[in-house]
């Protein structure tokens, strides 16, 4: 975590100081690789630092947080010019390091490598600075959990460690099979969340006459998507991570659809242009989107085998990504060959298949340990 920062410096400095386009994209390349290499060890040292009640509280608080850091840029370059942001921006990698310096490294992981004396000290600071005595049991359940997960214990073996190794786990049912439905949740969530609120958010609105105050609208629907990352935190430990998911899912669905038959309806004068109903409809899309768009970042923190976390984790974020560049660059060519409200539908219709997968294979991971859920996908 410590190194995934050090890019992210060089990529703001670089973006302060651009006079090319080169150097432009130089910098967003370092900065893209900066949020690359911090994907896979945030997520795995929060879902193995925590306990079973707070790990999806936890989980969906990185969400938040990174919600909140693009509504802080933006609200930023609202007062600034764009170089003083980038300059500003420069502050949070910094803070990040020395924040995350002084914090324990995952006990999981020193149980792993055979460092159980400094596994129990990291145990005691993570509860709060407690005796040995009270973190004797948790300890001994991650000593049991590390031996049945498969984990080397001691020293580093060279050919386990090697990068075709690494890959190879991914065969793995205990990590394919979790991968695969991890996968499946991106993918819905960036069909019935993203897509339709992010991309190519100008041109909606300009079709359904939201033309006027777009930033002021963009800011809007950015407050209402934190404030449903506060609701998910506050609900998730309560309703549980099922629960969220097929509910968000539903009313998500509900509300494209409705869309692409406003967009029908008032292309066909059978109404008048309403632009609050839109507004409304892609406010609802911004709100209850978050609790699906945040699960399949929750799940990567605690549905993998402890053995494989890392390389599983940084597979699905790659994989993330580039479905979701994948999805963006086609969506432009699926709107023009359906039309807006058409492309819509079909999103919604997509919704649908997603809610009856989603109802069927997704189970429930809160207030689970890591070794009951990894023994679900066995």
């Amino acid at each position: 975590m410590v190194v995934a920062n050090i890019p992210s410096i060089f990529g703001w400095i670089m973006l302060y100081y651009t006079h090319s386009v080169v150097a432009l994209y130089a910098s967003t390349v370092l900065m893209g690789l900066s949020i690359g290499f911090s994907e896979a060890p945030i997520l795995s040292y929060v879902g193995e630092i925590t306990e079973p009640r707070l790990r999806g509280m936890m989980a969906s608080l990185a969400s938040a947080a990174g919600m909140l850091g693009m509504f802080l840029t933006y609200l930023l370059g609202y007062f600034y010019e764009w170089r003083t942001v980038a300059l500003l921006s420069t502050l949070c990698p910094i803070t990040c390091i020395c924040l995350v310096m002084l914090i324990p490294e995952s006990p999981i992981w020193l149980i792993a490598n055979g460092k159980n004396e400094k596994a129990k000290k990291a145990l005691c600071w993570l509860r709060g600075w407690v005796n040995p005595e009270i973190i004797a049991a948790e300890h001994l359940e991650l000593v049991r959990y590390n031996e049945v997960s498969g984990t080397r214990i001691g020293k580093a073996n060279v050919e386990l460690d090697s990068l075709s190794s690494k890959l190879a786990q991914l065969k793995d049912p205990s990590v394919y099979r979790p991968l695969r439905l991890v996968m499946i949740v991106f993918f819905i969530s960036y069909i019935i969340c993203l897509l339709p609120c992010k991309p190519y958010f100008s041109q909606i609105m300009n079709q359904v006459d939201l033309s006027n105050d777009q930033s002021l609208l963009l800011v809007f629907f950015s407050i209402l998507q934190i404030a449903g990352c506060i609701i998910l935190v506050l609900s998730v430990n309560y309703l549980g991570k099922r629960f969220l998911t097929v509910m968000s899912v539903s009313i998500n669905t509900i509300l494209i659809i409705l869309f692409g038959l406003y967009i029908v309806a008032l292309n066909n004068n059978y109404i008048k242009s309403t632009p609050w109903f839109p507004t409304l409809l892609l406010s609802g899309i911004s709100l209850f989107g978050t609790s699906i768009s945040t699960l399949p970042w929750m799940l990567i923190s605690e549905i993998f085998p402890n053995k494989s976390r890392g390389v599983a984790a940084g597979s699905c974020a790659a994989l993330s990504y580039f479905l979701m560049f994948i999805l963006t660059k086609t969506y432009l060519t699926i709107e023009i060959m359906l039309t807006l409200e058409y492309t819509m539908l079909l999103f919604g219709g997509i919704g649908i298949f997603g809610l009856i997968y989603l109802y069927i294979y997704l189970p429930e991971t809160e207030n689970k340990t890591l070794l009951e859920i990894e023994e679900y996908f066995k």
